[in-house]
C-alpha cells in the first residue's frame, strides 16, 4: 500500500530520503540485534558457568553439614545456628549494558560472629558455615548474571519489533509510493516528449 501523495519532483525526492533513511535506520537496527545477540550468548555462557560452580559448591556445603550433624549431633547444630549469622551489605547500582540499563551487585561482609555457643566445636562446622560462605557471593553473582539476560533479551525482543515494523510495513509503504511517483513523472515525461515532438513536426511542415 502506498501512501497518498502529489506526485512531483519535490515529493519523489523527499520520499526517497526518508526510504533511505528507513533502510539504514533497519540495518543499523539489524547491526545492533546481532551485537545484543553477542552478548547474551556470551553471558549465558558465563551464567552456565558460574552456577555450575555453585551448584557444586551448595552439593559440598551440604555435605559438610550432614557430616557436622552426624558428628555433633542436631541439637549442638541447633545451637550452632542460633549464633548471630554474618551480617552482609548487598550494594546494587546501575550500569549500561549495549545501551541496556542494567543491575551490578556488590555484596561484603560487614560483621563476622566470635564462636559457636556449644559443648562439642567441631571443625566440620567451620568449614560447613564456610562453603555455604563461598555460595553467597556466587549466588548474588548469578543473580545479576540473570537478572542482566532478561533485559537483553527483552531488548533484542524490542529491537526485533522495530525492525519487523520498518521491513512489513514503513518501508514497503514509502517503497511503492517511491515506485509510483517515478512511474507517474515517467509517463508525464513520456506525454510531454510526445506533444513537443508533434508540435515541433507541426512547425517544421508549415515552415516548408
Amino acid at each position: 500500500m502506498s501512501i497518498t501523495v502529489a506526485p512531483s519532483k519535490i515529493n519523489l525526492i523527499r520520499f526517497r530520503r526518508t526510504l533511505a533513511f528507513l533502510r539504514r535506520a533497519r540495518d543499523l537496527l539489524e547491526e545492533k540485534k546481532e551485537i545484543l545477540l553477542l552478548e547474551v550468548n556470551r553471558r549465558i555462557g558465563e551464567a552456565a558457568k558460574i552456577r555450575s560452580e555453585l551448584n557444586r559448591t551448595l552439593k559440598e556445603a551440604h555435605s559438610l553439614l550432614d557430616a557436622a550433624t552426624v558428628a555433633v549431633g542436631t541439637k549442638e547444630m541447633e545451637a550452632a545456628g542460633g549464633v548471630p549469622c554474618l551480617a552482609y551489605e548487598l550494594r546494587v547500582s546501575k550500569r549500561k549494558v549495549m545501551g541496556v540499563t542494567a543491575l551490578a551487585f556488590e555484596i561484603s561482609v560487614v560483621k563476622r560472629p566470635v564462636g559457636y555457643n556449644i559443648s562439642k566445636p567441631s571443625i566440620l562446622i567451620d568449614e560447613t558455615s564456610e562453603k555455604f560462605q563461598q555460595a553467597l557471593p556466587l549466588t548474588v553473582k548469578v543473580a545479576e548474571l540473570e537478572s542482566t539476560l532478561v533485559r537483553l533479551v527483552e531488548e533484542v525482543k524490542k529491537t526485533q519489533q522495530r525492525i519487523n515494523a520498518l521491513e512489513q510495513f514503513l518501508i514497503p509503504r514509502y517503497a511503492s509510493t517511491v515506485s509510483l511517483i517515478t512511474s507517474v513523472l515517467e509517463e508525464r515525461d513520456r506525454e510531454e516528449f510526445v506533444r513537443v515532438k508533434k508540435v515541433k513536426n507541426l512547425l517544421e511542415r508549415r515552415s516548408k
